[in-house]
């Protein structure tokens, strides 16, 4: 039996010489092939697992200079492509005010409802190709974020079982395919459904003078907000509870398998130091894949982000710019992409945010056994 000890002892010093080499050496880069091929998809010019192993050394700020050009490179072009979009609005906005005031001031009677409906017709054809616009980008950027979390989780969820146990990995898993699952399930079934309703609701509640739908487009609205923030509510309350049970219950099971080692007489606490050391390294790999997750989260949603916002705010400037010259039924149906791009950017946002707490969860939650230790 001492013989078998001392043989394991050697062995687990051979193996574990330095924390930090040992770590970078125990990076698992076959877990890492789904998210990078997630990124190689998108056209990414840097590497999940280079951002890891920035993070694994501790510089923070070599990986968060590479990722914030590639993040104000997406700015730039962001803007480069609404500018001639911005342009062909306010020229139609402005030609459109005039055609209506024109129409008030020399026509009468069906002459001048006709100049008002031909108007407001150029403006159903702009706001929908503005809509269309804006729902392909976050019906994208979603689908995009559910295949980035999906390879992230993968290598997460493996790396969680080196410094917390089988149990919580397997829990971890399991929980973010339920998550990515609901979350298809709630953008695809009821959140973009009820905002392309709400879109169309609001065009047609603006045709005649007095307003028929803005009740319904209101319970609608606030209908949208309330499911994501019952949906956010839910999937962190379950997370937090499981955060608090599942990483106790392997400390447990670790703890007794360090009391066991420690009382070896002689080698014991050679060997709980190695231990210690191992878990040390496994929860730099853990952490630092987490930390690399939400900062490409990050990176890969702001662009598609700023688009919708772009646009939302072109659409907000041209409502005050006409409020004056145009009638208030064309400055009411702008507000048919304004509350649909607000929604979506508020869907995408709590989407991230989940994801991000959640992360951040578990990184927390799991860093028990080493702390005890």
């Amino acid at each position: 039996m001492r013989k078998w000890c001392i043989c394991f002892m050697i062995f687990m010093i051979l193996a574990f010489p330095k924390p930090v080499s040992a770590a970078e050496e125990e990076l698992d880069y076959d877990s890492l092939s789904q998210v990078e091929s997630v990124l190689e998809e998108q056209d990414e010019d840097f590497s999940f697992a280079q951002i890891v192993k920035l993070l694994m050394t501790g510089n923070v700020k070599g990986a968060l200079q590479s990722l914030w050009e590639k993040c104000t490179g997406n700015f730039v072009s962001s803007f480069v492509l609404q500018k001639e979009f911005l342009k062909q609005m306010m020229i139609a906005a402005v030609i459109a005010a005039v055609f209506k005031n024109l129409s008030d001031a020399f026509l009468q009677g069906n002459a001048g409802s006709a100049g008002f409906y031909v108007t407001y017709m150029v403006f159903i054809a702009l706001m929908t190709d503005s809509f269309y616009y804006l729902n392909e980008t976050a019906q994208d950027l979603i689908q995009l974020i559910m295949d980035y979390i999906k390879g992230m989780i993968t290598a997460y969820s493996i790396a969680v079982v080196s410094t917390s146990g089988v149990t919580t990995s397997t829990a971890v898993y399991e929980f973010y395919l339920m998550v990515i699952y609901g979350m298809s399930l709630l953008t695809d079934y009821l959140i973009l459904p009820m905002i392309r309703i709400l879109f169309v609701l609001k065009i047609v509640n603006h045709i005649s003078e007095e307003e028929h739908f803005s009740r319904l487009c209101s319970t609608l609205e606030k209908a949208a907000g309330w499911l994501m923030k019952g949906f956010l509510s839910l999937v962190l309350g379950v997370q937090m509870i499981q955060s608090m049970i599942l990483p106790a219950v392997d400390s447990l099971k670790n703890t007794a398998l360090e009391k066991g080692i420690s009382s070896i007489p002689g080698i014991g606490g050679g060997l709980n130091t190695v231990m210690t050391t191992v878990i040390g390294s496994a929860v730099v790999i853990k952490n630092s894949i987490g930390a690399a997750g939400i900062l490409i989260l990050l990176v890969l949603v702001l662009p598609p982000l700023l688009k919708i916002g772009t646009v939302v705010l072109a659409y907000i400037a041209a409502g005050i710019l006409l409020q004056p010259v145009s009638d208030k039924r064309i400055t009411g149906a702008i507000d048919a992409v304004i509350k649909s791009g607000k929604l979506m950017m508020q869907m995408i946002i709590t989407m991230t945010v989940l994801f991000i707490l959640s992360i951040a969860l578990i990184a927390f939650s799991t860093n028990v056994n080493y702390y005890a230790g």
